[in-house]
């Protein structure tokens, strides 16, 4: 009988707890337009998340962001590098897949959502 109660005063206290107003600390977020200083420096940061993950290397010059790797059916790594356009090419196509994903799960159909039921 002690659990019971013990388990139904917890269940009271957290149901009492998400029934509870907001606090007054709890702030509404402010919508802003960014600058354009402001949106660069955010797809620079997304283009700087995804070079983390490679090894920064110079040929001839130019940048290279090289990844080691196994091919499929294969047991020897090998390097693969690709261009600072390739690798930003990458993350956006990667976001777009994610948005297209994203949006692909929503309700468009109607009610219930059954085309054509």
């Amino acid at each position: 009988m002690l659990k019971f109660s013990s388990l139904t005063i917890a269940c009271v206290l957290v149901i009492a707890g998400c029934a509870s107003a907001p606090s007054a600390e709890e702030k509404k977020p402010v919508w802003s337009v960014p600058t354009e200083q402001e949106t660069a420096a955010a797809l620079d940061k997304k283009f700087e998340e995804a070079a983390k993950s490679y090894v920064k290397l110079k040929k001839d010059g130019e940048l290279l962001f090289c990844k080691r790797s196994k091919d499929i059916g294969s047991n020897l790594p090998t390097i693969k590098c690709i261009t600072e356009a390739q690798l930003r090419n990458q993350v956006e196509t990667m976001d777009d897949y994610r948005e297209r994903r994203r949006n692909a799960a929503k309700c468009t159909h109607g009610v219930g959502c059954g085309a054509g039921f």
